[in-house]
């Protein structure tokens, strides 16, 4: 068979996501979650296989396999040669899935990645259908680029959540918080909020290219202009790199099916070990994880929601009903000695004048110093939302916040609406990063001192201390007042809804 191309597989697993989508499955997550379910267990064993082979190579002896004996039945090869389909379907649903949840052995990912998982896929027909279109796929074959970006095209299927405030954080932002974090390998990295596990990924990335030869080194301009590098971490020792694959990174994550798309999502892209765990950061009972602390903290929590008090972590520094003061709270106390933080928030929790919002702001400048506030356009997360967002970077260097630094990104690369498409003369992104070390003040940049912001309430929205020039009052775009009203509109709408339902209770 002749090796099957990047523009292949997607189409083939573009025609499954149609066919599930056909058979009831409309939302996408819930049609990822069970095609990543496939995946694995086709994955695993090759995996198997191949891990079977080169012990017998390296004169090792049998490999335990973990298909032996009475367990041969539940091979990929196997269940999926079953002839009657309704058989075949009952079988993966009624005896593999029990199988790999309760997996002998020491494979500890295999079992956290079924257990409680729900076989969605709706009869035998569908199942075959999707089962033949896989058939030619070998992921062990595959590099860990293809395959990841494979997922990739998968994961561009999700659609915004308004319910819980959820949408993929785009790929360049990510990059660019990482590289402003600049995470170092024997750092740990955590996201309590980590979706689809894009910032665990870009951090793994990003270690990878910082300890690989240049030779080795892969860039390219992506579509929004900004450049981007790869490489294999053929710099790290064998001990660095089984670091970096089981104890670097950390997500956590309330919704079981998301939990399972990243832990995919990171196998897919070479991390086979990852700890990516089922829990609700900011509410229920004590845990392992409570007062854990980490060197790098990055992450986009949700915009939405709300939360009964009585289920909130006690030992969080604001209690509020707000989920994102509760997220940034949490953060702010599991930033390690030395550690740096990342964090996209929605403006209102940089401008609200509630006694929360303010006290959180307060408890920031306290207790880390805030190193820089950076106001992203209210068009980065289309189509997916226009909500108006800013970068928060700070660090637990045991000293209280007396400077922010402000830089205004009116430009990232693609256009400000819900296509999105690429407009790369128009992006701020290198010249944020660029002037990131010195922090000079320009046309993009300001900064504010401790005493400014006390005085005016602890906002910190980048635009309340913009020194404003007489030709900017005269020629000011109208598109960006606009977009400031439009944006304090929305607060003020929240906060009614917000009464309405407090007064209805």
């Amino acid at each position: 068979m002749s090796r099957i191309t990047k523009q292949e597989l997607q189409s083939i697993i573009g025609q499954i996501c149609n066919k599930l989508w056909a058979a009831g499955l409309t939302n996408p997550i819930t049609y990822i979650e069970q095609i990543s379910y496939l995946f694995f267990l086709k994955m695993l064993e090759e995996w198997d296989n191949s891990n079977t082979k080169d012990a017998k190579l390296r004169g090792e002896g049998k490999f335990k396999s973990i298909f032996e004996g009475a367990n041969e039945k539940y091979r990929w090869s196997v269940w999926t040669h079953i002839p009657d389909n309704t058989q075949m379907f009952k079988f993966l649903r009624d005896d593999v899935f029990p199988f790999m949840a309760n997996i002998p052995g020491t494979n500890e990912n295999v079992r956290r990645f079924f257990v409680d998982a729900r076989f969605q896929i709706p009869d035998g027909v569908v199942l075959r259908d999707v089962i033949d279109k896989l058939r030619d796929i070998s992921f062990i074959e595959l590099d860990a680029d293809v395959k990841g970006d494979l997922y990739e095209f998968l994961l561009n299927q999700i659609e915004s959540s308004a319910k819980l405030g959820a949408f993929r954080t785009p790929r360049h932002i990510i990059r660019t918080i990482v590289q402003l974090t600049n995470p170092q390998i024997g750092e740990s990295v955590l996201d309590p909020a980590c979706g689809t596990g894009g910032f665990l990924l870009g951090a793994y990335e990003w270690i990878k290219v910082n300890n690989s030869d240049t030779s080795n080194i892969e860039e390219y301009t992506n579509g929004n202009g900004q450049k981007v590098r790869k490489g294999p971490g053929d710099k790290l020792t064998p001990t660095q790199w089984q670091f970096l694959q089981s104890k670097a990174l950390y997500g956590f994550d309330v919704d079981a099916s998301m939990v399972k798309i990243a832990t995919m999502n990171l196998i897919l892209h070479g991390l086979e070990k990852s700890q990516v765990i089922r829990r609700d950061s900011i509410a229920g009972s004590p845990d392992e994880w409570e007062d854990r602390e980490f060197d790098v903290i990055i992450s986009n929590p949700p915009f939405a929601g709300t939360i009964n008090k009585e289920r909130i972590r006690k030992n969080l520094p604001v209690i509020a009903t707000d989920t994102t003061i509760l997220f940034l709270g949490l953060m702010i106390d599991s930033l390690r000695q030395g550690g740096r933080a990342g964090i996209v928030v929605n403006e209102g929790v940089l401008f609200n004048r509630n006694n929360a919002a303010k006290e959180l702001r307060r408890y920031l400048l306290d207790k880390r110093n805030l190193l820089a506030v950076i106001s992203l356009p209210g068009g980065v997360f289309q189509p997916y939302s226009g909500v108006k967002t800013s970068i928060l970077l700070f660090n637990n260097d045991g000293k209280k916040t007396e400077k922010v630094w402000f830089y205004d990104v009116r430009y990232d690369g693609l256009e400000l609406s819900s296509q999105r498409r690429p407009s790369p003369d128009k992006n701020d992104l290198p010249h944020l990063l660029a002037n990131w070390n010195d922090k000079p003040d320009t046309d993009r940049s300001w900064s504010a001192t401790r005493s400014q912001i006390e005085e005016n309430d602890f906002i910190l929205s980048a635009s309340a201390y913009r020194p404003i020039t007489e030709d900017e009052t005269k020629h000011r775009e109208p598109k960006d007042i606009f977009a400031e009203i439009k944006e304090l509109n929305n607060q003020s709408q929240e906060q009614l809804k917000k009464i309405e339902e407090f007064i209805a209770t």
